[in-house]
C-alpha cells in the first residue's frame, strides 16, 4: 500500500472516530477534539504527517475556509462547561462565568486545537 494510501485509510478512520483535522498555513496539523487523542493515535498522526497534510492541503484547494469552531472542539472548554480564556478576563466584553453553547460553530480568536 502507498503512503497515500495509508495516509488517507488512517484520515478515514480519525474521522469515524470524530476526529477533525486541518492543515494550517504553516504545515502543522490542527486536530481537535484533543482531549480525545491518545498516544497510540497521536503517534501515528506523527508518523503520517506528510500524507496527510498533503490529503487535507489538496481537499481544501476547491473549498473557502471556514474558521468557525465548535466550543466543545476547544482545549479551553472545562468540564463544568465553562470557557477557560473569558475565566481569565481574556475575551473582552464576555463575563468571567461565560459557558458557551458547545454545539454551536462561532469564531474565537482564542480557539485552541492541540497542533501536529
Amino acid at each position: 500500500m502507498s503512503d497515500n494510501q495509508t495516509a488517507a485509510r488512517l484520515l478515514e478512520r480519525l474521522r469515524h472516530k470524530g476526529l477533525h483535522l486541518s492543515a494550517t498555513a504553516e504545515g502543522n496539523l490542527q486536530v481537535w477534539p484533543a482531549v480525545w487523542l491518545d498516544e497510540a493515535t497521536s503517534e501515528l498522526i506523527r508518523q503520517h504527517k506528510p500524507g496527510l497534510l498533503a490529503l487535507l492541503s489538496a481537499a481544501a484547494v476547491d473549498v473557502l475556509e471556514d474558521d468557525r469552531h465548535r466550543c466543545r472542539d476547544c482545549y479551553h472548554l472545562q468540564r463544568k462547561g465553562n470557557c477557560a480564556m473569558a475565566a481569565q478576563g481574556r475575551l473582552p466584553g464576555v463575563p468571567e462565568w461565560y459557558t458557551p453553547h458547545k454545539d454551536v460553530l462561532q469564531r474565537c480568536h482564542r480557539f485552541c486545537a492541540l497542533p501536529y
